[in-house]
């Protein structure tokens, strides 16, 4: 196998792994969201120290400057977090990671106002395909008339929203912490300052609870924030900005597959239409090159569950998911 190749190989190992998040939170039983993400962070953070301990790299993690926007970043990817997992709960793995992807939209919104950055003909034909893609995903299969305020759909629907806008705050933060910080340093500072905020959920869960669901919540952890993201870094450093765009795009493909074939979930015509959309929203991003907001959606959104690149790559992202 030659080095593309194996870069290749790795980025979809890395993206079919995080795809399987919605085997792992059914799985996982009589839990809060937010004991959830705690000890999924924490062990995940075990293995990344396990990994950089052994590879020699424990010398990265010192603190330079920007410490305020590491925990701004943590306080994010908490946020983040709670909102996707809960729209999973609520409406299932499939549409929760379809609305986490609708964060090309907020940043097509939110760029000229906070970084400056101009719209293009391109960057606004993507907004509007991921508008259509978001009406697609959130109809329910008996229009919106039947939707009930109030009700679990309609609360998954926003914590899905809500999980994009958040993820567009982590990538934001990310770029702009990227010149002191590579990816797997912001990495293990945002997953350190996250079990910060989180701890009082790691108390609140029964013992008996926590034995139960612990063999799950190890390789939940391990798997997604551990080896999930080293074989992210690793991938992501050898290819293209734009191939690394598009592979990454495997990620919500497969958790849609998954979602149907282990967990038989059911999946609308509707929610094939949104998908479609929104990925296709997601590639008119990826080429375009007038402007930084590619490097914005796709550099530095790789960067949020990983760590920085150099020479025109994708830079580490969250994923984190």
């Amino acid at each position: 196998m030659t080095e593309a190749y194996k870069h290749y190989f790795e980025l979809l190992i890395a993206c079919i792994i995080y795809g399987t998040v919605g085997i792992y939170m059914q799985q996982l039983e009589d839990m809060s969201i937010g004991s959830i993400i705690f000890y999924r962070i924490f062990f995940g953070l075990t293995a990344v120290l396990f990994y950089l301990a052994i590879s020699g790299n424990l010398s990265q993690l010192s603190l330079k400057r920007k410490k305020k926007y590491l925990l701004l970043l943590g306080l994010l990817y908490v946020f983040q977090m709670f909102s996707y997992y809960s729209a999973i709960r609520y409406l299932g793995a499939s549409s929760a990671v379809l609305l986490l992807y609708t964060d090309p939209i907020y940043l097509t919104i939110l760029a000229p106002l906070l970084l400056g950055e101009k719209n293009t003909g391109k960057t606004i034909f993507a907004l509007f395909l991921g508008l259509i893609g978001v009406f697609y995903v959130t109809k329910p299969e008996g229009g919106f008339e039947q939707l009930e305020f109030g009700s679990n759909y309609l609360k998954g629907v926003l914590f899905g929203l809500t999980g994009g806008l958040f993820s567009s705050g982590v990538i934001i933060s990310v770029r702009y912490l990227r010149d002191e910080y590579n990816g797997l340093t912001q990495l293990f500072w945002q997953s350190a300052i996250s079990l910060f905020f989180l701890s009082p959920f790691a108390f609140s869960v029964p013992r008996d609870v926590l034995t139960t669901n612990l063999p799950v919540l190890i390789l939940f952890g391990v798997l997604i924030t551990g080896i999930g993201a080293v074989f992210y870094i690793r991938g992501v450093t050898g290819v293209s900005a734009i191939t690394g765009s598009i592979l990454t795009l495997l990620e919500p493909v497969s958790c849609i597959f998954f979602d149907y074939t282990v967990l038989g979930s059911p999946i609308h015509s509707g929610m094939i239409t949104g998908c479609i959309f929104i990925l296709a929203a997601a590639i008119v991003i990826s080429f375009d090159d007038s402007v930084s907001l590619k490097k914005l959606v796709f550099r530095d959104k790789i960067a949020i569950n990983k760590r920085a690149v150099v020479r025109k790559k994708p830079v580490l992202r969250v994923q984190g998911k």
